[in-house]
């Protein structure tokens, strides 16, 4: 990953930073056998999905709903090589952005044409009829059986067996006062010893801001700089973004104290719209636990409520989307360990009797409607497409806030999202060259300058203007930080593109605010 370090005061240089597989790529697989027609012998060889919930394995009827659906899921091409001839094939591997389903399933071409038809809206009869009539091959009853089984379970199919799944998960999910670390060994290590080695590393060299240094007695030499207002950093997985990262969270090392509050923005992936999702669950890490401010939420959540009781039930009823998601998890790992590591280094916290800041996980959805469709012919814009849940979340989260910081609290809020989401990966038609990763951040750095001011409506309009081309999944976590943090004169500390396989990129940037 190229990272261009932007902060002339603490150094760095350009370079290559090593690149792991795509998270999704990590779970475990289920290749899907369908080989060149006839299709009745498709989905007979299948490897058996694995760490899927007991209760998946053991419950729930077959897949037997008269109208086969498959769930939203990600859908993207991988060159899969055989094992046998050595020949690659073209697969499509789907996967799931809510983590329910733990297991990513490839397809071969014939396969992906049969899913293409599980819209809900056929039976499975007319299914076969329909492939044969579209591809002038036979589907067999038995096959596209077999194929909708292996689907079902690994809990891609809309079905009584996954609904059911998902009943025993969310009632198991709100029974726990932590929400468990869910992404170690996938987007981090799985050790502690390991994640402490992973991410102090990621402030060397030849790509992070260092580690503080140690005078002639020992003792951490600090810069004793301020604590920035706000800091915007990445979500990928550590081994792709671990420098990026470092240049973001530099801060909270060389900050003579810490704050009292942190407000942790995250991109929902699992969201398709408008909506916030808060939670009252403290965050576990493999270093320890982080300690959600669960008055805070009791009082934003009442606050909605007064004003909306629909609303102040929307910002809880989807509490288990925090349960699958990664964006707020890697920033709550980083936390643990910065503090951990100021605490283990003499440096005091500041706060009373040593306490350490607590969080406030908010779950950000998705904006892309309002992005991509354009306004209806009377230049209305629907529900989906307006801010307007996000506008009336960040009203009461304000007033709780400056209540707050009148009250002598500080505080630090962060913003966990990437930028641009762009190749096949992400169903963009063709790969992404060197000269598209040019331009690629060329459009990014015009991106930036309405973020860098602070400029919420400005930044939304940027994206609307191309319609959204590059798939900024994190358009709603970045709106309602800027609108919510009121941050200005923003630093670039860092750019980077990560890759993200078959000619596929994911771009960021890490942002510091005075």
């Amino acid at each position: 990953m190229p990272i261009q370090n932007q902060d002339a005061e603490q150094g760095g240089a350009d370079g290559e930073a090593a690149a792991m597989p795509h998270a999704e790529t990590d779970a475990s697989a289920v290749e899907v056998d369908l080989p060149a027609p006839p299709v009745t012998q498709a989905a007979s060889e299948v490897a058996p999905a694995e760490n899927l919930d007991e209760a998946a394995e053991s419950d729930g009827p077959d897949p037997s709903e008269t109208y086969p659906m498959l769930r939203p899921l990600d859908a993207y091409p991988m060159d899969l090589r055989d094992p046998g001839t050595g020949a690659l094939q073209k697969v499509l591997v789907l996967s799931d952005p809510s983590g329910i389903a733990p297991s990513v399933v490839k397809l071969p071409p014939l396969g992906a044409a049969v899913i293409e038809l599980c819209d809900g809206s056929r039976t499975r009869e007319q299914i076969c009829a329909d492939f044969a009539k579209q591809y002038r091959t036979p589907l067999g009853a038995d096959a596209l059986n077999n194929l909708l089984q292996k689907l079902d379970d690994a809990l891609l199919l809309d079905s009584t067996r996954f609904r059911l799944h998902c009943a025993r998960l969310f009632a198991d999910f709100a029974a726990l006062e932590t929400r468990p670390a869910l992404f170690a060994g996938r987007h981090y290590p799985a050790t502690s010893d390991e994640i402490k080695a992973t991410l102090q590393a990621a402030f060397g060299p030849p790509h992070g801001p260092t580690l503080p240094k140690r005078g002639e007695n020992g003792q951490v030499l600090t810069a004793a700089q301020a604590m920035p207002r706000a800091i915007v950093v990445p979500t990928v997985d550590v081994s792709r973004a671990g420098p990026a990262y470092a240049w973001g969270y530099r801060a909270l090392l060389d900050a003579p104290r810490l704050p009292s509050l942190i407000v942790l923005l995250g991109c929902d992936h699992a969201a398709h719209d408008a909506i916030v999702t808060l939670t009252r669950k403290h965050f576990e890490t493999p270093l320890g636990v982080l300690k959600t401010d669960t008055a805070l939420v009791d009082a934003v959540v009442a606050d909605l409520s007064e004003r909306d009781a629909q609303l102040g039930e929307l910002v809880k009823r989807d509490e288990a989307h925090h349960r699958g998601e990664h964006s707020i998890e890697m920033q709550a790992l980083w936390l643990r360990f910065l503090f951990d590591w100021r605490r283990e280094n003499g440096l005091p916290t500041g706060l009373p009797d040593g306490a350490e800041p607590r969080i406030l996980p908010i779950l950000c959805g998705s904006l892309h409607d309002l992005a991509v469709n354009p306004p209806s012919r009377d230049g209305k814009l629907q529900p989906q497409q307006t801010t307007q849940i996000f506008d009336e979340f960040v009203t009461a989260l304000q007033r709780r806030i400056g209540e707050r910081q009148q009250a002598g609290e500080t505080i630090l809020w962060v913003a966990a999202s990437d930028l641009a989401h762009v190749g096949p990966r992400f169903g963009d038609m063709e790969p992404v060259t060197e000269s598209d990763r040019d331009s690629l951040e060329r459009r990014d750095q015009e991106t930036l300058k309405p973020i860098l001011s602070g400029d919420a409506m400005g930044f939304v309009g940027e994206i609307r203007r191309e319609r959204d081309r590059r798939h900024v999944q994190g358009l709603g976590t970045l709106y309602l930080f800027l609108q919510a943090a009121r941050p200005s004169a923003g630093k670039l500390r860092c750019y980077a593109q990560c890759d993200a396989e078959s000619g596929s990129f994911v771009s960021l940037a890490t942002l510091a605010y005075p």
